[in-house]
């Protein structure tokens, strides 16, 4: 049997997010949110902007997309 995927918080506010994000940034740019304060970091490349997020939040999940597209939770 086929289980419907529940978007998880994370994915939720990166889809509120997105239109805001693909109008002021390049669909190649990664966005990193942290779900609970809601902030974001946007970078060049995934390690970019995961280096800026894990400066002011070092431990903890993550969620990683690039601009145009989701790719995932980070732990």
């Amino acid at each position: 049997m086929l289980k419907v995927h529940k978007p998880t918080s994370a994915e939720q506010l990166y889809f509120s997010l997105q239109p805001k994000l693909a109008d002021k940034y390049d669909p190649d740019e990664y966005v990193v949110i942290n779900p609970k304060t809601r902030k974001y970091f946007v970078g060049k490349t995934s390690v970019q902007a995961m280096k800026k997020a894990r400066t002011y939040y070092p431990k903890g999940k993550l969620f990683l997309a690039q601009v145009g597209r989701v790719a995932g939770l980070m732990k």
